[in-house]
This record gives structure tokens, sequence and C-alpha cells, in this order.
């Protein structure tokens, strides 16, 4: 991966990360995928087997849930402080009132 792509990934998830509501006790950033395995989520795997993350600074953990709703349950329940999944779960919690926000969007 060349310096280009590897700043796009840092900031990227700095980005997110610096959007979260409060780190864990522990300092640590939790992001939920909904299904770690899948084709979908692997600029967030890339970002953390690659060391990315802790290059900025972040100390982040990847977790996963068999689908994206699961993800967003743990989000609304503050176990942990961000989700990557698609934006159209953002536009459906907006609508039930829920303040959430799509901080960063793959193309």
């Amino acid at each position: 991966m060349n310096a280009i792509s590897k700043g796009v990934f840092a900031v990227m998830f700095a980005t997110l990360a610096a959007a979260g509501t409060v780190r864990a006790a522990d300092g640590k950033l939790s992001i939920m995928v909904g299904g770690a395995t899948k084709i979908i989520y692997l600029p967030a795997r890339l970002t953390e087997q690659l060391g990315y993350f802790k290059e900025e600074g972040l100390d982040v953990e990847i977790l996963s849930q068999p689908a994206g709703v699961d993800a967003e349950n743990e989000l609304l329940a503050g176990a942990v402080q961000g989700v990557v999944g698609f934006y159209d779960h953002t536009i459906d919690l907006q609508s039930k009132g829920k303040e959430v926000e799509a901080v960063v969007v793959f193309g």
C-alpha cells in the first residue's frame, strides 16, 4: 500500500474515532461491524491489522456482530463508540430521533 492510501485510511479512521461519543474507560475505542469477515468491511480490518490506528495514536478494537442492525444496537446501548455499516442505518436512526452521524462513506 502506498503512502497516500495509508494516509487516507489513517485520516478516515482518525476522523471516525474523533467523532465518537466517549472513549471506553480504558481509553480504547471500540468499533463494531456487521460481520467482520465480509469483504465490505475490509478497510476497517486492514486499517487495524496494518497498524494504522496505532500510528495515529488510537487504541482501536474492531468487534463484530452478525448483522448491521445488531451493530447499531450496540452503538445505541453505548457498548461501542462507532459502527462501520451502510449509511442507510444512519438515516433510519435519525428518523427515529436518534442523534447519529455518518462520518466516513466508503466509495
